[in-house]
């Protein structure tokens, strides 16, 4: 576990969930007590690490191993020449500018700022940049203008500092049960949000996001996703049609965004140049250290993944799933954010899979490519048919299988998606 001063305490609690506030206080009240002692970590050789320092480090490789490229590349080729691309593209001059940060801008960024927000590595908090006077603002303009001017992102803005909570119901002793929390540079989150506006505008400005991905985006909420694959199945139950749908369960999406790719895309999508090589050295180069109690690790290297906590990073991870393939067999693609699922209804089981098969080898080619990684376990696909009373039947018999990349997709009565419990009869 992890001490913290009370006045830090309330701080961090700003950057916590309300699910991980409630646990992490429950834990910090058990502890304070002398009930829960912080357990020794299981090392990948097996052995444990007993001090502060080797808990530290041992966090920090988990993290370190989350944020890099697990798999080996699928088609180094490809890997080989976007990378040579995006090296020679973000070597260039820029030929467009971007608009200047203004003193309004600035002030209201400051005047948004959430006081309680803990630090980052640089130690200025927003408290300490809401108290600042109004003559420093001059300064912080020019400041982000000529970050701006010179694609440029201080590096001591982009280091966080990582804390870890322990995930509920999950075993203490292993450093993969504690989930990283970010603690950023204020300043910098607050260039960050400059950067995000320019894109945000540029992006959605033009229409260029796709209608299927309802994550991170304006008007677009996870009920109404999950509320759109219900009233397609719904259309399919009242005239006796059945819908066959798959989960898919993307592993460390945001953790693995590949630079390049992202980079590559970026330019795809026509987005301004003189923003493309700041989110590049954005993204470059990019450093953290853990602190377990009042001990921190070495600095470790940050190889793939766009920032948790980041303001930017939403819209990062849609830019980089946005050429995901569409079907066009008329099978239906979901997203929010990684959340992905495909579906179709029609006549009968064997009429819907070929259609959907082919959608599914798409999809998993796409995956491949793109160095995202598919959680095989958590695949589930579902028949989603009419019945009176509850079906015993997962599926009909002489279905056939749907596979991804030579791997059975099992079929199940149930599945949890985005919060919602579906099951084959659509009883909830």
């Amino acid at each position: 576990m992890f001490e913290v001063k009370n006045e830090e305490w309330s701080n961090l609690m700003e950057d916590i969930s309300p699910t991980h506030q409630a646990f992490w206080k429950v834990t910090k009240a058990l502890k304070s007590e002398g009930y829960l002692p912080t357990p020794p970590l299981k090392k990948p050789d097996r052995s444990l690490a007993v001090d502060d320092q080797e808990k530290a480090e041992c966090i920090a490789d988990s993290i370190e191993l989350q944020c890099s490229h697990t798999l080996p590349p699928h088609d180094i080729q490809h890997i080989t020449h976007i990378e040579e691309e995006v090296r020679h593209k973000t070597s260039l001059d820029p030929l467009d500018d971007l608009a200047p940060v203004s003193r309004d801008e600035v002030q209201k960024l400051v005047k948004d700022l959430k006081a309680k927000k803990a630090p980052g590595l640089d130690g200025i908090s927003n408290k300490a940049i809401k108290c600042f006077p109004t003559t420093l603002l001059p300064l912080l303009v020019a400041i982000f203008n000529a970050c701006l001017k010179n694609c440029y992102f201080p590096p001591v803005w982009k280091e966080p500092e990582v804390i870890g909570i322990p995930k509920p119901g999950k075993p203490r002793d292993l450093p993969a049960s504690y989930r990283p929390i970010n603690l950023l540079s204020g300043l910098g989150k607050m260039y960050e949000k400059i950067l995000n506006t320019r894109l945000n505008d540029y992006l959605f400005g033009k229409g260029l996001i796709i209608n299927e991905q309802f994550g991170f985006r304006p008007n677009h909420y996870c009920p109404q996703q999950a509320l759109r694959l219900v009233e397609y199945i719904t259309e399919g139950l009242k005239t006796k049609k059945r819908t066959l749908a798959v989960f898919f369960d993307v592993a460390k999406a945001i953790d693995r965004v590949w630079h390049a790719g992202l980079i590559h895309k970026l330019y795809l999508l026509k987005v301004p140049d003189h923003l493309i090589p700041i989110i590049h050295n954005y993204l470059t180069d990019r450093h953290f250290v853990f602190k377990h109690e009042n001990t921190h690790s070495s600095r470790r290297m940050i190889r793939a993944g766009v920032p948790q906590g980041s303001a930017l990073s939403p819209l990062l991870y849609s830019v980089y799933t946005n050429d995901i393939p569409r079907s066009s067999s008329g099978v239906q693609l979901a997203l929010f954010a990684d959340d992905t699922a495909l579906y179709l209804r029609g006549q009968t089981e064997r009429s819907i899979c070929p259609h959907l098969q082919k959608a599914i080898e798409e999809l998993a080619r796409w995956f491949q490519i793109w160095r995202i990684e598919v959680n095989a376990e958590k695949l589930a696909a579902i028949s989603f048919i009419h019945r009176e009373g509850r079906s015993p039947e997962v599926v009909a018999r002489g279905t056939p299988p749907l596979r991804i990349n030579n791997a059975p997709i099992p079929w199940q009565h149930t599945y949890k998606y985005l919060g919602i419990t579906l099951d084959r009869n659509l009883y909830f």
